[in-house]
């Protein structure tokens, strides 16, 4: 007899075991993965157990694709995000097509469970029958520990072992405004304690963890400097030559100053798989970045624009009422709005647009974006380059 399969929601009250078991089959070191999942990673964490999707065969977990309810910064706005992660098959079960089945019933459903957008970090060749669309470089800050300025006082240095969320405050004033950023808390633990060791400085912390001869910064915020040289402490103590700052937004504070020192900074591009963006709803989506896109209008030489913007998404069309420079409503609309000052059609690019991955112009001609009347000045104004990126240890 023929096994059969089923796509569910996760139970809270009986599959914690098995989502733990695929997780830790799945990628390696069993035990460590084990510890992984249950401090913190799934339990007592953002992880949403109705939007996630597992796959049962004869009532096994055959198949898990996770989601992590995140609130990610765009600009000044918040938008809500699925990310996705934990995407596992057990061994036994693969090359069926169970993992593609259990992903496009996720997706499909992350709208109408209040998802503005959803972002994962994934393999190649896979994602994209789904809609999503490659986005962000992941960069690396990497400095020669030598080579960074000794400080004018030293900077005083304390190991932290309390809850983390308590960091969340000086995170979350540090990355206002810092587009690809979540709000946190995000996660309510270290959950790499083998590895990540957290300290405070006086205006914030850092964490750290030892890769061979380089100490990598996972998370940082503070005064720029302090932070720095709190890193150059560290590394000297360690006797680890170099320094890598992994992920790290560039136009955070700490971003900006490393841009100051001497530096060589890294960003890695895959055609396929790595970050990827998609839109789930992008009526509630531009209904949260109204004010944003009204910021930026207002700062622009168009601060007094008055029409309706046409942006048509993968499946889904928006309009921008705009009227002295702010955005006043946004309505589901059509691509034939004979009203329309400006239409942007897009497709699923519109994605890369609203994060602001690299100048508009070169998205719309990697993505065949196409715009007629004032939306050929509204783009470059509505959606700049943001340079996102999102920080490691908010990871999922």
């Amino acid at each position: 007899m023929q096994p059969t399969f089923h796509i569910a929601s996760p139970s809270s009250s009986s599959q914690l075991h098995s989502l733990t078991e695929i997780f830790a089959k799945t990628f390696s070191a069993y035990w460590e993965r084990v510890d992984y999942v249950l401090d913190g990673y799934i339990p007592h964490s953002n992880y949403d157990w109705n939007a996630s999707r597992v796959g049962l065969i004869d009532g096994e977990v055959a198949t898990h694709f996770g989601v992590w309810d995140f609130g990610m910064r765009i600009g000044s706005a918040v938008a809500r995000v699925a990310g996705i992660g934990a995407v596992a098959t057990l061994k036994t079960h693969r090359g069926h097509g169970l993992m593609a089945k259990t992903a496009g019933a996720c997706v499909e459903g992350l709208g109408d469970a209040g998802y503005d957008m959803t972002l994962l970090f994934g393999i190649p060749n896979f994602y994209h029958r789904f809609g999503y669309v490659v986005t962000f470089t992941e960069n690396q800050f990497l400095l020669s520990t030598r080579d960074l300025p000794a400080p004018s006082q030293d900077v005083v240095i304390e190991p932290f072992t309390g809850d983390v969320k308590v960091l969340a405050q000086v995170y979350n004033r540090e990355n206002e405004g810092i587009t690809g950023t979540y709000v946190r808390p995000t996660y309510g633990s270290n959950r790499r304690p083998g590895t990540d060791r957290i300290y405070t400085i006086p205006s914030g912390y850092v964490v750290v963890a030892r890769d061979a001869d380089t100490l990598e910064v996972v998370d940082c915020a503070g005064d720029p400097a302090e932070v720095v040289a709190a890193i150059r402490k560290l590394a000297s103590a360690e006797v680890t030559p170099r320094i890598r700052f992994t992920f790290l937004p560039r136009r955070s504070r700490v971003g900006e100053y490393l841009q100051t020192v001497s530096h060589t900074f890294q960003a890695e591009h895959k055609p396929t798989g790595g970050p990827m963006i998609k839109i789930v709803n992008l009526h509630s989506l531009f209904e949260k970045l109204s004010g944003e896109m009204s910021r930026r209008l207002k700062a622009s030489p168009l601060s007094g624009y008055d029409g309706s913007l046409v942006l048509e998404g993968d499946g889904e069309t928006v309009v921008l009422e705009i009227a002295g420079g702010t955005v006043h409503k946004v309505r589901p609309g059509s691509s034939d709005a004979v009203d329309a000052s400006g239409t942007v059609s897009a497709g699923a690019g519109l994605a890369r647009l609203v994060l602001g991955d690299t100048e508009p112009a070169r998205i719309c001609r990697q993505e065949g974006i196409t715009t007629t009347g004032d939306a050929v000045h509204l783009v470059p104004i509505l959606f700049p380059d943001q340079e996102p990126s999102t920080i490691l240890w908010d990871r999922f």
